[in-house]
């Protein structure tokens, strides 16, 4: 019965490497698969950002060339309006809110408030979130992270 002893000992030597093989494989391919989830997300955001800008673009009044920053000329497009009508853009109401608001705001925040005070538009959150960042990045807005959550801030005005 030696031989037993020393052949189940073997065997249950090599059981344990595969099972650690096995394990470590298993974790490899869950951050594999967690990376490429994440990607998958951010893919999925950018299309559907991108699907709402493209409808927005063709369901509002073109935008005046003070809007569109490549056609900039070089005068600051606050306070002008983008129709004849006189209807502020949506990049000036969300200012108006921020400046308006005591505290950070998200852009889902953002939204609902604009949403309620002006129910003849259809304003969507990724729209709203999109015209936020674009704040950040020109400097007329700062974003706040906490935890999970973007909260975002009027820039102090320049003196």
């Amino acid at each position: 019965m030696p031989g037993e002893t020393e052949l189940t000992s073997a065997y249950s030597s090599k059981v344990a490497s595969d099972l650690e093989r096995n394990l470590e494989e298993q974790e490899r391919i869950r951050g594999e698969v967690a990376r490429l989830t994440a990607e998958l997300d951010a893919l999925m955001h950018d299309h559907a950002v991108l699907l709402n800008l493209q409808k927005a673009l063709r369901s509002e009044a073109p935008l005046s060339a003070p809007d569109l920053p490549r056609q900039r000329t070089g005068k600051s497009g606050k306070g002008r309006r983008s129709s004849a009508a006189g209807r502020p853009t949506l990049v000036e109401l969300i200012r108006h809110h921020l400046a308006a608001s005591s505290t950070p705001c998200s852009a889902s925040e953002v939204t609902t408030a604009l949403s309620e005070q002006h129910r003849d538009r259809h304003i969507q959150t990724t729209v709203v979130r999109t015209s936020l960042e674009n704040l950040v990045a020109r400097g007329e807005a700062h974003r706040t992270k906490q935890g999970s959550s973007v909260f975002y801030t009027p820039a102090a005005p320049a003196r």
